[in-house]
């Protein structure tokens, strides 16, 4: 991938998100702005100033990293208790890590990508149980695991 461009093939990458109860069930939310990811469509990223595509001079764009040990990082980076959990901790259901599907146009980082669409690919509960697992796969039709993925040793 270039710095900034149209992506061939679908990126994949690692992400978090809080999960909280709405009206149809278990919603994965970005962790820093509480987008909401939809259900069974992609997310289409959205900028006051570039629309839904990234530009490679601008934070906007639907992030990635390039490893779950970075994506494990993010979350650890964050406070104790989300934002989000904060303002509606009775909807507060748990803490995902997953994979990411990203395509559109995509602009590379230095630990990944922000792409102007992406969708859900593989989850991994990092807080949760076994119902809230089987919730999630069934509502975003993707695998769905209750346990924390097992970081890989980096190759050197």
């Amino acid at each position: 991938m270039t710095s900034a461009g149209p992506v061939l093939e679908p990126l994949r990458g690692w992400r978090a998100w809080q999960v909280v109860d709405d009206r149809e069930g278990p919603r994965l939310t970005s962790w820093w702005h509480g987008t909401r990811w939809p259900a069974r469509e992609a997310l289409e990223a959205r900028c006051h100033r570039h629309g839904g595509r990234p530009s490679p001079h601008h934070s906007c764009g639907i992030y990635a990293f390039d490893a779950v040990e970075r994506a494990l990082e993010y979350v650890r980076g964050r406070s104790s208790a989300p934002q989000l959990f904060q303002r509606h901790p009775s909807r507060a259901r748990g803490i995902v890590v997953g994979v990411v599907s990203g395509w559109g146009r995509a602009v590379a980082h230095a630990h990944g990508w922000r792409s102007q669409f992406a969708y859900p690919y593989d989850l991994y509960l990092l807080d949760g149980d076994f119902a809230l697992a089987r919730e999630l796969s069934d509502r975003y039709a993707v695998e769905t695991s209750p346990f924390p993925p097992i970081p890989q040793p980096r190759s050197t």
